[in-house]
């Protein structure tokens, strides 16, 4: 026991440090600047207010965690990383996951009489105004003044949404020494650890002031503040289900953590542009959903908002390069797909298949059910999440005239022969070029041909599936036009097998 001594004593001396002294004067003088600020406002509205505005209102300041909290964190965290790493901890704890485990004790020792003090002044100002365990007058008005009046709506108590305060500091802090912490491990690089405690205080200040309401869930600081988390999500629980999911996901990365690093990279190599994939559609949806969630829109609307896409006549940034992450994204994933299968198609194949249509069917039948299931997804995927944001579940849509079978018409059968005439069309490249990037240069040339006033007669197969060409033609005309070209598309097919050296 004898060599952890020093240890106790460090932090021991740590406590008792002069410095502590200066933050709690700090937080002291804004407490007090705060509390004046509930009594003027108070006096001026002529209603009460009691004990928790001031403590609930220090507590989730967003000036005081932007500007003071988070880099005191972020300083904390970086020195507690870069005085426990070294080989001798290493070699006693046996794995870098352990130490990350120890860094992230080591942390919360240093940190703890930050949190302690903010809390302890933060109750301390309770005196002198009126003591109740209800929620005043004040916490309840919309005033300028007051960050509270939200939690009224989803916290029966003060005192609950005390509680959930600092459950959800706890989590954050520890979520956010622990990403510090694995990165530090896997660059071993002081100055990139620097770099990204730089890029996520800055990323904090620009989330606080420049994005809206609607995605203000992107910003870090709103998993700081259950105010500025019910602000965003219009609910407490999805806060902390964010949170706690990249808490699971940095678990169980902790747990790969200690594998050999280039066994590992290439393992997941093949998973990366999937995973990235993945986030941009989820963030894509829930932005969607969080626009719409204080509208009388239905769970039918997020849907068809997510994926309205664009037209020639109804034409936006926003839908049109969410239709170009979400589908073209998806093509991207099935052109390396198709330049594996072409590039491993050798002699071998040919005699096992007999002929190319049989070898291109083996692969392409399983090709139309992962679209099938896709499209599933999106539609599954969006109604979930407005149902998440409690949308009303009723079974109509506000935002077109179309009946809603129509929409779902148009979305699953469209949505089909759409994807499927590209991956025909990026096929008949491929398979010409043998170069992949001929592939992505022809989702390029698609691109550009849903750009307003190119396609105006909607006879040009790229973007059908969009929802909004509902607005301006008919879902069966749509589905002519991809019919007749996924069969000139699969006349091409055959006609290059015929004409292919490989028969």
């Amino acid at each position: 026991m004898k060599h952890r001594n020093p240890r106790i004593k460090e932090h021991f001396e740590d406590v008792i440090s002069i410095k502590w002294l200066v933050i709690g004067i700090l937080f002291y003088f804004y407490s007090i600047m705060l509390k004046n600020e509930i009594f003027n406002a108070s006096y001026e509205m002529g209603i009460s207010f009691n004990n928790w505005d001031i403590t609930l209102r220090l507590l989730n300041d967003m000036y005081l965690i932007v500007y003071f909290i988070i880099p005191v964190v972020l300083l904390f965290s970086i020195k507690s990383i870069l005085v426990d790493f070294n080989y001798q901890i290493l070699i006693r704890l046996g794995s870098f996951k352990k130490w990350v485990y120890h860094s992230l004790k080591h942390f919360w020792l240093r940190i703890i009489p930050l949190f302690c003090l903010w809390v302890f002044v933060s109750l301390f100002m309770m005196i002198g105004f009126p003591y109740s365990w209800t929620w005043s007058q004040y916490s309840g008005s919309n005033h300028i003044t007051n960050s509270l009046y939200e939690l009224v709506k989803f916290f029966g108590t003060p005192i609950s949404a005390f509680a959930a305060q600092l459950i959800l500091l706890v989590l954050t802090l520890s979520l956010l020494h622990v990403f510090l912490a694995t990165i530090y491990v896997l660059t071993k690089s002081k100055n990139f650890i620097l770099l990204i405690s730089v890029i996520f205080f800055i990323v904090s200040i620009t989330g606080f002031k420049l994005l809206p309401k609607e995605s203000a869930f992107i910003s870090p600081t709103t998993y700081f503040s259950i105010s500025m988390a019910v602000h965003s999500f219009n609910s407490p629980i999805l806060s902390f289900i964010v949170v706690l999911v990249f808490c699971v996901l940095s678990v169980l990365f902790l747990r790969i953590l200690d594998l050999n690093k280039k066994v590992y990279i290439q393992s997941i190599k093949a998973y990366i542009p999937i995973g990235i994939y993945s986030f941009l559609c989820l963030i894509g949806v829930i932005s969607t959903a969080n626009s719409y969630k204080s509208t009388d829109s239905t769970i039918w609307d997020v849907w068809i908002m997510s994926f309205r896409g664009s037209s020639p006549e109804n034409y936006s940034y926003l839908p049109f390069f969410f239709y170009l992450i979400v589908f073209f994204g998806f093509i991207y994933l099935i052109q390396l797909f198709l330049s594996n299968e072409i590039g491993q198609l050798g002699y071998y194949k040919i005699i096992r298949f007999k002929n190319l249509n049989k070898w291109f069917w083996n692969w392409m039948k399983k090709l139309l059910i992962v679209v099938a299931l896709f499209l599933f997804m999106l539609m599954g995927l969006s109604l979930l999440i407005a149902v998440f944001f409690r949308l009303d579940t009723s079974f109509y849509i506000t935002m077109l005239s179309n009946p809603l079978y129509e929409v779902i018409y148009h979305f699953f059968i469209n949505g089909f022969l759409q994807i499927v005439f590209y991956i025909f069309a990026v096929f008949i490249v491929s398979w010409t070029s043998k170069e992949s990037i001929h592939g992505v240069l022809l989702i390029s040339v698609f691109m550009i041909l849903m750009l307003p006033g190119i396609n105006s007669a909607g006879i040009i197969p790229v973007g059908l599936n969009s929802i909004v060409y509902l607005v301006d033609y008919s879902p069966y005309y749509l589905t002519s036009i991809l019919i007749v070209m996924n069969a000139i598309a699969f006349s091409v097919i055959n006609y290059l097998f015929k004409r292919s050296l490989k028969i």
